[in-house]
């Protein structure tokens, strides 16, 4: 049985580095970003997470996207 994918959403997931603990460990923060279009080319988004982060207080860390999809089988 074939099976398809459709795209549903897609998020953008940014780690900020926001400071240290008490045992100096780097303590961070996580925002997420939702309504990013699932056609949106990858390095694309990843621009647009580095110009959200350069309105930011904290240094980026990593950038994660998350792809939502239904799986129908037909």
């Amino acid at each position: 049985m074939p099976l398809q994918v459709q795209p549903m959403g897609s998020r953008l997931r940014i780690r900020y580095e926001v400071g240290l603990d008490d045992e100096g460990n780097p303590r961070y923060s996580t925002r997420t970003y939702s309504g990013v279009k699932p056609a949106a080319a990858d390095q694309d988004a990843y621009d647009v997470a580095v110009v959200i982060s350069g309105l930011q207080v904290y240094p980026m860390v990593s950038v994660t996207r998350v792809n939502e999809a239904e799986l129908v089988n037909i």
